[in-house]
């Protein structure tokens, strides 16, 4: 996850973003993920998170975030995603329960 694009996606003339990259599709100058996955990293962040939500689905909840609140939403989406595949069960709710146990 990174703040901005960095040079790799967004057809801005590095390569695609971490998130097309895993999808093998064109990444545009209008991709919703270009800014949050970037091209190194994205794709195995990306990957969790298409594998528990799914790309449709996150990029519809991102358009409906406001654009200076995504970021948060995108950290917060991946966080949950890898939880969710160490935890099937609890998924960042094990965390919490093993916080409270401390």
């Amino acid at each position: 996850m990174s703040g901005s694009s960095g040079g790799g996606g967004g057809g801005g003339g590095g390569g695609p973003c971490g998130a097309c990259k895993f999808l093998r599709r064109k990444c545009v100058n209008a991709c919703i993920f270009a800014p949050y996955f970037d091209s190194e990293q994205g794709a195995a962040h990306f990957a969790a998170v298409h594998k528990v939500f799914g790309a449709s689905n996150v990029s519809k909840l991102l358009l409906h975030i406001p654009p200076h609140k995504r970021l948060d939403a995108v950290v917060t989406i991946c966080y949950e995603a890898q939880a969710r595949l160490r935890d099937p069960v609890y998924g960042c709710v094990a965390h919490i329960f093993a916080l409270q146990q401390q």
